[in-house]
């Protein structure tokens, strides 16, 4: 028999039983559907957050106050002992020609008339910052020197904010109160988009001496250094810390750069990958379970018939491929389901979440696709010798 006769045979048989064919392709369509959608979606999460951190600039890096082991599960609060002194020692000190700009950050209430906003990020800043963070304004301007100079009561927007209060007109000059102090809006920030739920546009800017003043502290959250090139970061980290260490010990403050940041990300999404790619095999390999399980049935029903194909000369290996050729195709027809179905799954997630970005990866296709023959064919090949290792004249008297 050629390829295409066993493949014809082998359908023949298949939609003999029609609704016992579907039920079996069903534990291999879950299967496969689990892996694509899961090793799409966390390629998604990484290439996004890769995205992010990119477009923050690789040429910097940023110094945090140490977070104490355990932070996240017991609530203890960081305390942060960085201080506007620490950044212009930096700026000072720093042999290479870097942009140091510290930050202060607190979520604050917005109120623009009878609108309100809560929880937005009230960042204090220079007018630097922009350069360090490759973040600018797309309307207005951004602070300026004088405005931290005089402590001004100036901010500039983010997007998310500026569509809020002012989505169908021009914010700047118009007066808006955070935290129940007026400032005037001087200018609109670029979009930076969002990161899963966090709106990243979710953010106003104002001068560092007025954000100190209004939240009563002069703590820095983080010191941002913008360095010349990529290539000048390790030297460039080297020298911060030995700068920083002159007036904070070394368990009171953080330095990691963005590339260390990008690095940790792809580690923590391959492992990720691994463990829910694993997890969604298991189900394959349940599947193909039941594909052994059904193929060992149908050899039983058809006991005579392959009694009667080996007297009129069908060799062993006719048998075992006619019966291998049937678990394969089950196995195929189940993953083309299931190829479909994650294709459907990856659209349904991506108008949920159009800034999700889920895409069906073609890495991803083929492994499941590979994945689900291989299992065909390794649970089927134990009905099919079965069936091929029949003695003829025993299966003629099957009843």
């Amino acid at each position: 028999m050629t390829f295409t006769e066993y493949a014809q045979v082998s359908f023949e048989a298949i939609t003999a039983n029609k609704l016992r064919s579907t039920l079996t392709t069903l534990g291999v369509t879950i299967g496969t559907t689990a892996i694509v959608l899961l090793i799409s979606i966390s390629t998604g999460a990484s290439r996004e957050v890769t995205k992010l951190v990119e477009g923050l600039g690789s040429n910097l890096y940023m110094i945090t106050p140490t977070r104490p082991k355990g932070a996240a599960l017991t609530g203890v609060t960081t305390v942060s002992r960085l201080q506007t002194q620490d950044a212009d020692l930096l700026q000072k000190e720093t042999a290479l020609r870097v942009v140091v700009s510290p930050v202060l950050n607190n979520q604050a209430a917005i109120r623009y008339g009878r609108e309100v906003k809560s929880a937005v990020m009230v960042s204090g800043t220079r007018p630097n910052f922009q350069d360090a963070r490759n973040w600018h304004t797309v309307r207005g301007t951004f602070i300026k020197k004088h405005d931290v100079d005089l402590v001004r009561r100036v901010v500039a927007l983010g997007q998310s904010v500026q569509a809020v209060f002012f989505k169908d007109s021009d914010p700047i000059g118009k007066e808006i109160a955070i935290s129940g102090e007026k400032f005037i809006v001087i200018g609109v920030m670029e979009a930076k988009g969002q990161l899963f739920d966090i709106d990243l546009d979710n953010q106003v800017f104002i001068p560092l001496p007025t954000a100190q003043r209004l939240f009563g502290t002069s703590a820095l959250s983080y010191i941002v250094v913008g360095v010349p090139t990529a290539d000048d970061v390790p030297a460039a980290m080297a020298e911060g810390r030995r700068i920083m260490g002159k007036r904070l010990t070394p368990d009171q403050f953080e330095i990691r750069s963005q590339g260390e940041t990008l690095q940790t990300v792809q580690s923590i999404s391959l492992i990720f990958t691994a463990m829910l790619g694993s997890v969604a095999g298991v189900s394959l390999l349940v599947g193909g379970i039941g594909i052994m399980n059904i193929m060992i049935v149908s050899v039983t029903e058809r006991t005579r018939e392959i009694g009667l194909r080996k007297a009129l000369g069908a060799r062993e290996p006719d048998i075992l491929a006619q019966f291998l050729s049937e678990a394969i195709l089950l196995s195929f027809m189940g993953g083309c389901l299931g190829m479909a179905c994650s294709y459907l799954g990856a659209l349904a997630i991506s108008k949920a979440y159009p800034t999700f970005g889920v895409s069906v990866s073609p890495f991803a296709v083929v492994l499941s696709l590979a994945f689900s023959i291989a299992v065909g064919t390794f649970f089927g090949a134990y009905p099919a010798y079965r069936a091929a290792n029949l003695d003829p004249i025993e299966a003629l008297r099957h009843e």
